[in-house]
């Protein structure tokens, strides 16, 4: 058995405060129920049977079951690059699910080496393309057990630019969410940058929006494989952050996911804030200085992955602070038509939805775009300058700057300020 789950509990423990002693007691149980394979669970599924793991929650009494590394689609290796997803071929046997898969191809985040808040959020698993499975995290660990009655599904898209991502980050860790709300979750892997969602409209090879196409067979694997693990397929809630939450609002605004999930949370992010843009991919064929599409499509097949992904920022015929290369695009197949028109003209899923955001979150980015920033050291430049900066960088911030500058420092005063500033523009 994998060795990945008494890893993490150990890091989890020390961060809730769990006294050493306690701990090592609690691994100890759980190594011995290891040796003696009595955390054994095995699951069918449509393609093949899967074996699991029982995972004790802080205290030791009680446990949750995960499967982790499921396959949902073939490797999009060779004929499948750029395309959209295949199904997961039939496996014989029983197939471990006991640790995580290999992530998506993507350049990690370099910019603070040894800051954990950027850190963090960069790829813990190998970097492969083949790198389409699932995590599913489940409240009982009798799944044998038929009479009891199914718990609703949750689906999380992760976020990164649709750059970057993996379901394997240990924030996404699902056993507590899965624990105290009792239901079934699921995080898959989806394809991120070029290799997700290349657009050439001329060339019937390349396939767009793939990356939503890898979440929409994802879906379809929950609809047709969640209850064997106490999931509930009509009840499954699709929710996702940032551009994650994009993700689920192109799903509420596709034909074809319609039916697969049945409510969605869309956590700081929507469709329309990042689509659909075709720039980069026009930046990427003059980059390369391919001919035909055909060509072309050969040319990207022969170049190393780990290249693409290095380059594909520098295409973007006119970067700003917070730029994604290769969004979503409207290829009339994902999408019919933008999402502001399908909105407006009532194309969507209506459902339950929620919502939300938090007040200045996205100034987290700001740093990536103005120069002299340091984790160690006094920043090289001082506000008025980072301002100015991030004027160029965010074309139209010159208005909210302006307002910014006049009520930062109002206590409490400022909601009135910004209020009435609002109205007028």
């Amino acid at each position: 058995m994998s060795l990945l789950a008494p890893a993490l509990l150990v890091l989890e423990y020390i961060m809730l405060g769990i006294d050493i002693k306690t701990t090592l007691q609690i691994l100890a149980l759980l190594f011995l129920q290891l040796a003696a394979g009595q955390d054994e669970l095995i699951v069918s599924t449509d393609k093949g049977k899967v074996r699991g793991l029982s995972l004790p929650l802080p205290g030791g009494s009680e446990y949750v079951a995960a499967f982790l590394g499921i396959p949902y689609a073939k490797p999009p290796l060779d004929q499948l690059h750029f395309r959209q997803p295949e199904a997961a071929e039939v496996w014989n046997g029983i197939r471990n699910a006991t640790q995580y898969s290999n992530s998506c191809f993507q350049d990690p985040d370099t910019l603070y080496p040894g800051f954990p808040g950027a850190e963090m959020w960069n790829p813990n698993t190998r970097i492969s393309e083949d790198c389409l499975y699932l995590n599913v995290w489940t409240p009982s660990t009798d799944l044998e057990n038929r009479a009891k009655p199914l718990v609703p599904v949750m689906v999380w898209i992760y976020s990164g630019g649709f750059s970057t991502g993996t379901a394997s980050l240990d924030v996404y860790y699902g056993h507590f969410l899965s624990h105290s709300q009792q239901v079934v979750v699921v995080f898959m892997n989806y394809r991120v940058g070029a290799l997700g969602f290349l657009s050439l409209p001329e060339s019937v090879s390349i396939k767009r929006n793939a990356g939503l196409f890898d979440q929409r067979l994802a879906l379809s694997w929950v609809s047709r494989n969640i209850a064997a693990f106490g999931g509930d397929p009509s009840s499954v809630t699709l929710f996702g952050e940032s551009v994650g939450a994009g993700s689920v609002g192109h799903h509420l605004l596709s034909q074809g996911s319609h039916g697969l999930f049945t409510r969605a949370i869309l956590q700081s992010g929507s469709p329309n804030a990042v689509c659909c843009g075709s720039g980069a991919s026009s930046g990427l064929e003059s980059f390369l200085d391919s001919g035909s599409a055909s060509e072309l499509l050969a040319c990207l097949r022969a170049v190393e992955p780990v290249k693409i992904v290095s380059l594909q920022f520098e295409v973007i015929p006119d970067p700003v602070i917070i730029s994604v290369p290769f969004p979503p695009t409207l290829d009339g197949e994902f999408l019919a038509d933008m999402p502001s028109a399908l909105i407006q003209s009532g194309h969507f899923l209506k459902t339950e939805l929620h919502l939300g955001l938090n007040r200045d979150e996205g100034t987290y980015f700001l740093v990536y775009g103005a120069p002299g920033f340091g984790i160690h050291n006094q920043s090289l430049i001082n506000r008025d300058q980072f301002l100015a900066g991030v004027s160029l960088g965010l074309p139209g911030f010159s208005d909210i700057q302006g307002i910014y500058q006049r009520c930062t420092h109002i206590s409490h005063k400022r909601a009135t300020c910004l209020e009435s500033h609002l109205k007028l523009m």
